[in-house]
């Protein structure tokens, strides 16, 4: 009986640590990654086209050491800030490691009146 009972608790063991594996690849809204194109096509698409929803696919720069409350992505130019509008926080530890975002680009007006070209994500993915 006892043998019984612990086969059953390694197995739900495992079961956990399978679901749990799942939700720590993905966090907020369910990300579809063969709909990504990378940052750099993103942008301009957003830059020309005006094309703001995508699902976008890049490397992580940097990450907010105090909340993970945003990211930037490493682009051909500066690195492009990604928030996720209050709704979620990333884990700290994800610099240099590959992310699908999805969501949509915006224009920020910063505080010296320059606008920045950020991006809102609703759902992000852990490559």
């Amino acid at each position: 009986m006892k043998g019984h009972i612990r086969s059953a608790i390694v197995v739900l063991t495992l079961i956990l640590g399978a679901c749990n594996q799942t939700a720590i690849n993905q966090i907020g809204e369910p990300v579809n990654s063969d709909d990504a194109v990378s940052v750099n096509v993103g942008l301009d698409a957003f830059q020309k086209d005006g094309k703001a929803e995508t699902v976008l696919f890049g490397k992580v720069a940097e990450v907010c050491q105090s909340e993970g409350c945003w990211l930037s992505f490493v682009t051909d130019d500066e690195n492009m800030v990604v928030d996720f509008g209050e709704t979620f926080t990333v884990p700290k530890n994800i610099a240099n490691k590959d992310l699908y975002a999805k969501g949509y680009f915006y224009r920020d007006t910063l505080e010296d009146k320059t606008i920045e070209i950020k991006f809102r994500a609703t759902g992000v993915k852990f490559k």
